[in-house]
């Protein structure tokens, strides 16, 4: 389990939910508590702390269950957060952003690029249409992608680092 404490995890939160929902999360001693009383604690205004809930109910953070007054009817919600999700969540999430970049740079690598004004294409799609672009009427002209080849590595690294950091290795 993380704990809410945790550097990466409150800069996971912070990205998530904001300044005011990290000083909720904070803020929240383990167990059930109600919206209402979250609220007091943090000092927040209870639309915020609920609109919070909420983002980390959708995000399997935040868990409630439903108690209703016999008398008068009345519907509280108890919540309490479920940490043992935000390793998984936040690797689920890391692994997916990895996919996308290590795509992205393989792209990168193989291909041959040409830019003109308004479009970046491939080489074989710029020599289709002699190197000159009909929609900006500018010709295409050859793109060095190494800083770009580099700058997706360092972002692969970048979140590697972060996944250890997750496990704890």
């Amino acid at each position: 389990m993380l704990a809410p404490d945790n550097y990466v995890v409150k800069e996971y939160f912070r990205k998530m939910i904001g300044e005011e929902g990290l000083k909720i999360i904070m803020n929240v001693p383990e167990g059930e508590i109600t919206d209402e009383e979250i609220a007091r604690l943090s000092d927040t205004k209870l639309t915020q702390v609920r609109k919070i809930l909420y983002t980390l109910y959708e995000n399997r953070i935040a868990e409630y269950r439903t108690e209703r007054d016999d008398n008068s009817g009345w519907v509280t919600y108890l919540w309490r957060f479920n940490y043992g999700n935000v390793r998984r969540i936040m690797e689920e999430e890391a692994d997916k952003k990895l996919k996308d970049l290590r795509s992205r740079l393989d792209e990168e690598k193989r291909g041959v690029f040409y830019q003109c004004k308004c479009q970046r294409i491939l080489f074989e799609d710029a020599a289709a249409r002699d190197f000159w672009c009909d929609e900006c009427g500018s010709k295409f002209e050859y793109v060095d992608n190494r800083e770009l080849i580099s700058e997706l590595e360092d972002e692969i690294e970048k979140i590697e680092k972060w996944k250890k950091q997750i496990r704890g290795d």
